[in-house]
């Protein structure tokens, strides 16, 4: 299995849309066999998504996604894992490790409670409003 974890800094890229490096971890038995960093195509959301077709990517660990690129995603199948922050590392061991646990590395202001139930891809709070 291959994981993509997009990366800036050695932590998960804030903005999947506009990330330029993924961290690809090879998986084998729970166990990460090989990681390599890649530069990601500087068009295109598509480009992007193709990229991680053309990496054979099963599961991408992202920070934000657009609905676009969540749509592209899905078309490609691909698993994907978004509104995730952290350290790069702990986020794939976390993981590997069944112990992987979304609401541990949520993004600020985004609990899984409050993401679209029809995507996941956005956050949404419920706000009051004065007139």
């Amino acid at each position: 299995m291959n994981i993509a974890l997009s990366i800036w800094n050695c932590r998960i890229a804030p903005v999947f849309d506009v990330a330029r490096h993924l961290l690809i971890a090879e998986v084998q038995d729970k166990k990460i066999v090989k990681q390599t960093s890649v530069k990601l195509p500087s068009g295109s959301v598509l480009d992007k998504v193709i990229k991680l077709q053309q990496l054979d990517i099963n599961t991408l660990i992202c920070g934000a996604v657009s609905v676009q690129v969540r749509s592209f995603v899905d078309m490609y199948e691909i698993n994907i894992i978004s509104f995730i922050s952290g350290d790069v590392q702990e986020v794939l061991k976390s993981w590997i490790s069944d112990n992987f646990n979304e609401s541990d590395f949520a993004m600020p202001g985004c609990k899984k409670q409050e993401r679209c139930k029809k995507g996941g891809s956005l956050c949404q709070k419920k706000r009051k409003v004065n007139h």
